[in-house]
């Protein structure tokens, strides 16, 4: 289906999740929890989005994600590590070990994070909540 997409097309989308975020914003509580999650791997719609966020809206603060399987942010954003670790990536790199808490046995999050990835372009979780 990513082939079949124009340049131009790609581009929009943006702008559209900023304005989208925006009227959001308009409508969340103080005190109140977003959930901003893409299903793309590029920068432009997943950790500027969150940067964007976080300067235009200085009542947003990031927060921690309970179960975090996936990987961090990417750096490039201007995101610091710190926010970068209250991401989750997920995207065939993605790796981390985990014990089931019945058995003990050893868990490869990659092998969770590689069934969430079949067929996809990969998905981006930030989650952000006002002050």
């Amino acid at each position: 289906m990513a082939c079949l997409w124009t340049l131009r097309e790609v581009m929009s989308y943006q702008p559209l999740q900023r304005k989208l975020f925006s009227v959001l914003m308009e409508l969340l509580r103080p005190g109140g929890t977003l959930v901003y999650s893409t299903c793309t791997v590029t920068l432009a719609e997943s950790e500027e989005q969150v940067a964007w966020a976080l300067q235009t809206f200085p009542h947003l603060r990031l927060q921690p994600q309970d179960p975090h399987l996936g990987a961090g942010g990417m750096p490039g954003a201007g995101l610091s590590e710190e926010h970068l670790k209250l991401h989750q990536r997920f995207s065939p790199m993605c790796c981390a070990k985990e014990t089931n808490s019945i058995t003990g046995d050893a868990i490869l999050t990659s092998d969770l994070v590689n069934l969430a990835n079949k067929d996809t372009i990969g998905f981006f979780i930030a989650k952000f909540k006002t002050l």
